[in-house]
């Protein structure tokens, strides 16, 4: 389980992800560079990380992305998605 803004930024970064995407992926509301800021908060642990999306975050380092979500960045390989 997720509990703090280590473990949030470590399962970002097993995601292959830039705090954009994981913005995205989470679908913050703000806007991008909104969304961006709230993540880095989470990871910097200015911000709490809610139930919701420790779940979310949770189910996208099982393989679960929401409809239509591509990030940016280059794909993880296999190894970072288990």
């Amino acid at each position: 389980m997720i509990r703090n803004g280590p473990q949030f930024k470590q399962a970002r970064d097993a995601l292959g992800w830039t705090p954009l995407d994981m913005a995205r992926a989470l679908r913050l509301a703000g806007g991008d560079k909104q969304g961006e800021k709230r993540v880095l908060e989470m990871e910097a642990g200015k911000r709490d990380i809610s139930g919701p999306v420790t779940v979310a975050v949770e189910s996208f380092l099982h393989g679960f992305l929401p409809v239509g979500f591509k990030p940016e960045g280059p794909a993880p390989d296999d190894a970072a998605q288990r």
